[in-house]
């Protein structure tokens, strides 16, 4: 069924004029004639009774006239209705969203975005499922996530800088290193970091990785099977080296449970970068977001600075 031929048809029942009809439709009678007989054929019925001068409905025509009126306006509100589901369907958004600096952007976003109209937007982490491809899937429209600029490249997704968040080493209380008040990766050559095994940590631990090469050595690792989302909080690091993130929420609980201190690394270049990662097709749907979110990090990041100064 072509809806336009019944939109035609219409046309061509009102006026019963041939080039009269493909005037009004702006295009040619043999055109319109063929999409008629295509109709007629559908139906297996004359639709028009035609002689050299005049043009009439037929039984069926008649029929067909009042029932393609319903069908082409119920398909033109179906079409509406959709359209405007599709606009106003939720922004959904997944990935780390416990750093306490993300945590704070989002809420600020919020508030910015509060002040527009705009689409809803669901921030929601979905544990068992691996980020890119959710996003690959489109079953989320944005993640913010660990991963190199060459792999997201590789991908084909734009992704930009949201949070930078340094290192911590974190170490049982009784470790050698325990009261140092900070420590350098080129130290921690000799330790053995934990590796959680998941979907979720592959990407904060090839960055880990890249800054252990960039210091000339190969780290040593223990795997550790688990969400690292969860397994954060409950996980020991044994005589082994965890490093997390400064701002990672459950750190001052690992501290209290497992009886762990959190050593800041001095190096600058040890630290986790945060993307907000997205689909290029996406871009203009994400824009109110996008900028909100600049925004929001602009703010926070330039209120800390002052705190500091």
């Amino acid at each position: 069924m072509n809806i336009d031929f019944y939109r035609e048809f219409i046309v061509l029942a009102r006026c019963l004029n041939y080039t009269e009809a493909a005037e009004k439709l702006h295009m040619t009678q043999p055109a319109l004639s063929k999409h008629i007989v295509a109709l007629e054929r559908e139906f297996d019925a004359e639709l028009f009774i035609r002689d050299r001068r005049t043009v009439q409905l037929s039984e069926a025509g008649r029929i067909l006239f009042g029932c393609a009126m319903e069908m082409v306006d119920a398909y033109d509100r179906a079409q509406a209705a959709i359209a405007t589901v599709v606009k106003e369907r939720p922004i959904r958004v997944d990935g780390i969203l416990y750093d306490n600096t993300v945590s704070s952007i989002i809420s600020l976003s919020t508030v910015l975005l509060n002040d527009q109209h705009h689409v809803p937007i669901l921030f929601e982490h979905h544990q068992d499922r691996p980020l890119f491809d959710q996003l690959d899937r489109d079953e989320v429209d944005m993640v913010f996530a660990y991963d190199e600029a060459h792999a997201l490249e590789e991908r084909g997704l734009v992704f930009r800088p949201l949070v930078q968040t340094p290192f911590v080493a974190v170490v049982d209380r009784d470790h050698p290193l325990a009261d140092r008040s900070e420590i350098s990766i080129d130290e921690l050559a000799d330790e053995t970091f934990i590796q959680f095994i998941d979907e979720y940590s592959v990407s904060g631990w090839r960055r880990i990785e890249q800054i252990c090469h960039e210091h000339g050595f190969e780290p040593k690792k223990r795997p550790k099977l688990g969400r690292a989302v969860t397994s954060y909080a409950t996980t020991s690091p044994d005589g082994g080296v965890l490093i997390l993130q400064k701002n990672l929420r459950q750190l001052k609980f690992l501290e209290d449970v497992n009886q762990t201190v959190s050593i800041p690394i001095s190096d600058e270049d040890a630290h986790f970068i945060i993307y907000c990662i997205y689909k290029q097709e996406n871009e203009e749907r994400l824009k109110p977001l996008i900028e909100a979110l600049d925004e929001s990090r602009e703010i926070i990041m330039r209120h800390r600075q002052d705190e500091k100064a």
